[in-house]
């Protein structure tokens, strides 16, 4: 980001202080830069975008200090980022002011390390802010139709459809918010047949096949590689699952392993309640994953590892 006698620019593009008109403003969060190697997420900086669409829903100011924020996007980043042992919401913080999406208006005077990383006790210290770009601020008050699409384009991009509502409600989205004919990204309609079809139309954990007459209820294809993490719409990227089981394997709850020339599952050590209903995820622990018919559809071993490493809740329970 630079500043002329014009504005703001971004690859010679004028932004007119940050953003030049909805459209302007939706292409850089759907442009949003976002870290990758190997496959691995990382969601930062979209959470971040979303918790500030939240506090503007919420009427909060435009600046918040990182003090005020770090608790609730530590959290964010804990029940929706990857498993990791640590999480840094500062970077996201210092960071997403490179995509011209986000303002530190005192980031000059913070302390740097030696790879020019905020200092962290250094932005405590002084109280240092972030938030929106003004222009941005400014061009989403009242504007209740672009803040759904601008969290709708976060959503979709970087998150799996079934996490979709829990992250709304973790920044204080309001569901009416929500663009119900927003664009989806392009799939393979064939996707879910195949899939259910694949797996005799029963869920490959439980073998739930509930139907009202002649149609299915509740019976999902699940991708093991999510879509907005360049999973592929192919059969062995996906499981059918019944409703409870594709969210819970979506958060983490259950994964696989490789076991006899298939896989089992495994759940995590996370998972916990007082309800019979926890039967429905433990009493699986180790059990084998009902095999699909042919054998070309058997999950690839790279989406389930992709899996463990990204998603699941480690460590999980212990057998025996």
């Amino acid at each position: 980001m630079i500043q002329n006698d014009t504005g703001l620019q971004r690859d010679g593009v004028p932004l007119q202080g940050g953003a030049v008109d909805r459209r302007g403003f939706l292409a850089r969060v759907r442009n949003l830069n976002v870290w990758s190697s190997g496959g691995q997420r990382a969601p930062n900086k979209p959470l971040l975008l979303l918790l500030a669409l939240g506090r503007l829903q919420g009427g909060e100011p435009r600046l918040a200090s990182f003090a005020e924020i770090e608790g609730t996007l530590r959290d964010l980043l804990r029940r929706f980022g990857p498993p990791r042992k640590s999480q840094r919401p500062l970077n996201p913080f210092q960071r997403l002011c490179n995509d011209g999406l986000w303002d530190v208006p005192d980031a000059a005077s913070v302390e740097k390390t030696t790879s020019e990383d905020f200092k962290k006790s250094d932005v405590i210290r002084k109280g240092i802010e972030g938030g929106l770009l003004d222009a941005d601020h400014q061009l989403l008050l009242g504007n209740t139709e672009l803040v759904a699409q601008a969290a709708e384009l976060l959503l979709q991009g970087h998150f799996p459809e079934s996490l979709h509502d829990d992250i709304r409600d973790a920044v204080g989205l309001r569901a009416e918010w929500v663009v119900r004919d927003a664009p989806a990204p392009a799939r393979d309609p064939g996707f879910r047949s195949a899939v259910l079809r694949a797996y005799e139309r029963r869920c490959a954990v439980c073998d739930y096949d509930i139907r009202l007459g002649d149609d299915l209820l509740g019976l999902e294809a699940a991708h093991i590689r999510w879509y907005a993490a360049g999973g592929p719409d192919e059969v062995n990227n996906g499981l059918a699952l019944c409703g409870f089981h594709h969210q819970a394997l979506d958060r983490g709850a259950w994964g696989l392993e490789p076991f006899h020339r298939g896989f089992r599952i495994v759940v995590s050590s996370e998972v916990h309640g007082q309800s019979a209903a926890l039967r429905l995820l433990r009493d699986f622990h180790g059990e084998r994953l009902r095999r699909p018919l042919s054998s070309r559809d058997v999950p690839l071993a790279a989406h389930v590892r992709w899996h463990c490493r990204e998603v699941f809740r480690r460590p999980a329970l212990t057998t025996g």
